[in-house]
This record gives C-alpha cells, sequence and structure tokens, in this order.
C-alpha cells in the first residue's frame, strides 16, 4: 500500500510521465481509499490544465527570439522530473 506522500509524488508523475502498470494500480487502489489524495489529485489536475493553458496563451505572445523549442521544454521536464524524484527517494 502506497503512502499519502508515495501517492502525491505519482499524482504528480502522472501529469509528465507515463506511470508503470504496478504504479497505476496501487495509485488508483489508495485513490480508492483516501479522500484527502483524491482531492489532491482533483486540485493537481485542474492546475495542469489552467497551467498548461495560460503557458500557451503566454508563450504566443512572446516573440520568436525568446521561446525554447519543443525539445528543449522536454528536456527541462524530464531533468526536473528525474530531480524530483531523487528528492522523493532521498526523504524517504
Amino acid at each position: 500500500m502506497l503512502t499519502c506522500k508515495e501517492a502525491s509524488y505519482l499524482i504528480s508523475k502522472k501529469l509528465d510521465d507515463h506511470l508503470t502498470w504496478r504504479d497505476r494500480i496501487a495509485l488508483r487502489l489508495h485513490l480508492m481509499m483516501c479522500k484527502l489524495c483524491r482531492g489532491y489529485a482533483s486540485d493537481v489536475s485542474k492546475l495542469h490544465v489552467l497551467m498548461r493553458d495560460s503557458g500557451e496563451e503566454a508563450r504566443a505572445l512572446l516573440p520568436d527570439s525568446i521561446k525554447l523549442s519543443e525539445q528543449s521544454r522536454e528536456r527541462i521536464t524530464q531533468a526536473l522530473s528525474k530531480q524530483t524524484k531523487h528528492q522523493l527517494d532521498n526523504n524517504q
């Protein structure tokens, strides 16, 4: 059974990366039993949509000379995901 800390990590990771089938099942089971994590998952999902949508609008207003390529944004996202996982692993 996942702890709430582990579930919160997987909830965030799920937005940027694919979870293994084992993690998906463990998260689903945890969310069925934990009202607080269900609320957190809902809030994170809504925030993700708002940030994505506002980011696209803001990016459209930027001059091309200062925009990051899709490849650069993906590399940054992957690096942040790895850093977050590393920090979580060290805190356990």
